[in-house]
């Protein structure tokens, strides 16, 4: 072990110095005394014998420099040297240090807020074991991988097959009344197959999983809680294994817990908490519920990915066969990585967000290069008079990434605060149904990529102004005058590339802001087809409680809508099913009666005064009334567009439709009513109206598990302060009736466009801090050469030159470095902004205003910032100037 003595005492030596030094200077010093009495005895003078013994000796400071490398660790030393002169040349400059820090700490926290998004939605870990082997069954169509739902019938025939998985599981989500006691609580939940949890490799931390005769479709209601729900409705009572629960009025036992956390792995279903897990068999064979399965694999030990997907389009001809509808000629059977799809609709937007926060790091350094620059042409003497006295070019360049690298890191620790409140302002705005939004936090990942980035920038950005400024030529540099540096020519290019590169990359930013912002003001001036002002929506379910016929429904919803409508300040009140304006519905198959094909449209069962509430237009014909019930003719409603697809060129009034999913009679259509959208950027689908009083009543119930009724109320007043009054009038016809949000449809809107809203304020924030950055730059490298040429310009002014001349000499340069920028940030705009165009509305890629409108703010921006450094040049003494000299 003498190996780990030696290193021992080598690290001891480098952290104990002071105290090893004075060891050996007292050492060394009883070393001379000796020698000095020695030659004393011999007869030599005191001053003659100490002289003879150091002559004896030899070189003192040679002898210390031998031990402290035999003792020490000379590249430590060396670090921790380097550092100390590094923190000192700082601390000399400390205007220089705090703009470079807060540079850096702007590009590398801005990186790693949204580093922290897309790991935390696209990259972390699902918190299953073995989480890669957890695999969907998706459909591929010319390379690209999409979501692929699958029936009951489907699901049975794919287990039947040799796909390259140990299990297989489906899943559909619906929502539940959960009765317990006397209390109503509406939950979400999923309806999975006896292998759904055995698939996540997840297990229940009281009671037992799913057994596969539960598969079996006899009517088995079981039923497994998530965490939060037994803490909140039982109490954590540990004996709830076995007792019963009631969902949608129907009694289920309970047969386990799942483990705390296990409800937030989303799903692309829900984005949300998972409350319940009931048979999948309960609904296999239901119009709806049986048909819109997501199916999930534990791919076989052993087995990539690419393999999976090869053996899994095998299976495609037979399932084309067995399915004739349901695949495309182009299209095949295969698997994904289960992770990817939970954010597949917006990890093409989230890495755009990435790439151009990469751009805003990148203008950061670019920035710090050019002080760092900056800084070393001032200090060309100083390295010359170094490399004179013996230091090599290897220790400069050494010393100055050294430099480099400090100021990176200093930047790195100071972004991580930039982080933090950077990424809680991101989540503060981000939509609601974010995937994996409790998953984006600051963490080891966040940590080691903010260092990792800090020291590539201190490498790559420090290590160019190092060489360049190791090549000075000492003879030169040392016969300069103190009143000017040289900047050098390649230098000076150098810089001015820095420069061009900033803007360019700022332009290309502030384009792609440009468009987002312009395709979301289109987006909130489209006409939705309704009157969102000063309209109220409550969510409720009747599902589950004791109205079990559409009689009593259409009973209920008189009753509380009479109350409603009595409230002060409530102007009218209505209720709809299967989905409001503005967010996803129900859609059903329809067609005229003696035709063959169906066409798919939405659907929506509503109540008299409905299109009253929201402002919908008549176009033609009439509305429902309180007479359109059960015991009347069949009617409905269309709007414009399901006229229009349906009796193209005739009046609808009279036709007669039918819906595949209904067994009555064909219904009379009464009526034509504006399109409403389902989305702002989307054009409005056709969409069949029906009265509630004429529903099926397995529907209504059917329905209900995905979307709640929801009762609108327009109003006098300011619409969320009647939500109060509008639940307990509800509750004052039954207590028992489940309600949820209270929402203005104006906020609804204002979710319809969270997610656009959202990447276009986090792009507009990129482009403004990157235009920011390239601001500072411009005036930096113009700052720097106006103080390069004090002395050029005091002779032109001393030869006659006026301040004007020199204002325009001053501007002129800056512009030219502008307008390059410009034009290579617009060949680069043109380029990129093309991946933007799937998340465009109402604005090409290419939109000459977005182009011409940020290419004039660039140039402002940059007119202001070369201002003042050419301002400052027509301020110069030429008698000073020449002075200097």
């Amino acid at each position: 072990m003498r190996w780990l003595s030696v290193a021992f005492e080598r690290v001891a030596g480098v952290f104990l110095k002071n105290r090893g030094d004075s060891e050996l200077d007292e050492e060394l010093q009883s070393h001379i005394d000796a020698l000095t009495k020695e030659n004393i005895r011999r007869g030599l003078s005191a001053e003659e014998a100490r002289y003879a013994a150091r002559r004896e000796f030899g070189g003192l400071e040679q002898t210390k420099e031998i031990y402290r490398r035999q003792r020490g660790i000379p590249f430590l030393e060396n670090v921790f040297q380097d550092l100390k002169f590094a923190l000192r040349g700082l601390r000399r400059s400390p205007g220089f240090a705090a703009i470079a820090i807060l540079t850096l700490a702007l590009g590398i926290g801005a990186n790693t807020a949204i580093f922290s998004v897309v790991y935390g939605i696209l990259l972390r870990p699902l918190p299953n074991p073995e989480p890669e082997r957890i695999v969907q069954i998706t459909e591929k169509y010319k390379g690209e991988t999409y979501d692929k739902s699958f029936s009951y019938r489907e699901l049975q025939f794919l287990k039947t097959q040799n796909l390259p998985v140990e299990s297989l599981a489906a899943y559909t989500a619906l929502g539940f009344t959960f009765t317990r006691g006397n209390d109503a609580e509406r939950v979400s939940g999923l309806h999975v197959s006896s292998d759904y949890f055995h698939v996540l490799g997840m297990k229940p931390i009281l009671g037992r999983d799913f057994l596969p005769e539960e598969d079996r479709g006899d009517g088995t209601r079981v039923a497994m809680l998530s965490y939060g729900l037994w803490k909140r409705r039982t109490g954590s009572d540990a004996h709830i294994a076995g007792q019963q629960i009631s969902l949608d009025g129907a009694a289920f036992t309970v047969i386990g817990v799942m483990p705390a956390g296990f409800e937030r792995l989303n799903t692309p279903l829900t984005h949300g908490d998972t409350d319940v897990w009931v048979p999948l068999a309960l609904v296999a064979h239901t119009v709806g519920s049986g048909q819109n399965l997501e199916t999930i694999g534990r791919l076989n030990q052993g087995i990539s990915l690419r393999q999976a997907g090869a053996e899994a389009e095998t299976s495609t001809g037979e399932f084309r066969k067995n399915f004739p509808n349901q695949l495309g000629p182009e299209e095949t059977l295969s698997v994904a990585r289960y992770q990817s799809m939970l954010s597949s609709d917006i990890r093409t937007m989230l890495l755009a967000l990435f790439g151009a926060v990469a751009f805003v790091l990148l203008i950061a350094s670019a920035n710090v290069a050019n002080l760092l620059l900056g800084r070393a042409a001032a200090r060309t003497k100083e390295i010359a008079v170094r490399t004179a006295l013996g230091a090599t070019r290897g220790r400069l360049v050494r010393q100055m990434i050294t430099e480099s690298l400090l100021l990176s890191l200093l930047g790195a620790l100071l972004g991580l605060l930039v982080a933090r409140f950077g990424l809680a302002a991101m989540l503060a705005v981000s939509p609601r149904d974010l995937p994996r939004a409790m998953d984006i936090h600051l963490d080891g990942w966040a940590f080691g990529f903010s260092f990792f980035v800090a020291l590539l920038i201190g490498g790559v950005f420090g290590l160019a102004p190092a060489i360049k400024i190791s090549r000075s030529v000492v003879s030169e540099a040392l016969k300069e005058g103190a009143g000017r540096t040289s900047g050098g020519g390649r230098r000076a290019w150098f810089r001015k590339t820095l420069v061009v590169s900033e803007i360019a990359l700022s332009l290309v930013l502030l384009t792609g802001a440009a468009l987002l912002i312009e395709t979301f003001w289109h987006v909130l001036k489209t006409d939705p087809g309704f009157n969102p002002t000063r309209v109220a929506s409550v969510q409720i379910w009747l599902a589950g409680t004791k109205y079990t016929s559409t009689p009593e429904v259409a009973q209920f919803y008189d009753e509380a809508l009479g109350k409603i409508e009595s409230i002060p300040g409530v102007q009218s009140a209505a209720v709809v099913g299967a989905g409001i304006p503005l967010e996803r519905g129900v859609n059903m198959a329809a067609r005229v009666p003696g035709t063959d094909s169906f066409q798919s449209c939405d659907f929506r069962m509503i109540a008299p005064h409905y299109f009253q509430t929201l402002g919908i237009p008549v176009k033609l014909g009439k509305v429902f009334e309180a007479s359109d019930n059960n015991l009347s003719r069949p009617v409905v409603i269309v709007n414009e567009s399901m006229a229009r697809l349906l009796w193209p060129g005739k009046n609808a009034i009279g036709e007669r439709l039918e819906f595949a999913d209904e067994k009555s009679s064909a219904r009379e259509v009464i009526g034509i009513v504006g399109d409403v959208k389902s989305h702002l950027d989307q054009p409005a689908k056709p969409t069949a109206f029906i009265p509630i009083g004429q529903g099926s009543y397995p529907v209504m119930k059917l329905l209900e598990g995905w979307f709640p009724s929801v009762v609108v109320v327009r109003s006098s007043v300011e619409p969320l302060t009647l939500g109060h009054a509008v639940t307990e009038a509800i509750h004052e016809v039954n207590p028992s009736v489940p309600t949820g949000a209270v929402r203005t449809m104006e906020q609804i809107r204002s979710t319809d466009v969270s997610m656009r809203e959202f990447n276009m304020i986090l792009l507009s924030v990129f482009a403004g801090l990157a235009l920011l950055l390239a601001a500072i730059g411009i005036y930096g490298v113009m700052a720097y050469n106006v103080a390069q040429r004090v002395r050029e310009i005091g002779i032109r002014m001393a030869l006659g030159a006026n301040p004007a001349q020199v204002l325009r000499s001053v501007l002129r340069e800056g512009l030219i470095l502008t307008g390059v920028g410009a034009a290579l940030g617009m060949a680069g705009a043109f380029a990129i902004t093309r991946v933007l165009q799937a998340y465009l509305f109402g604005v090409s890629a290419t939109d000459p205003s977005a182009f011409a409108g940020t290419a004039v703010l660039l140039g402002l921006v940059a007119l202001v910032a070369c201002w003042v450094p050419a301002r400052r040049a027509t301020r110069v003494d030429p008698l000073v100037a020449l002075r200097c000299e």
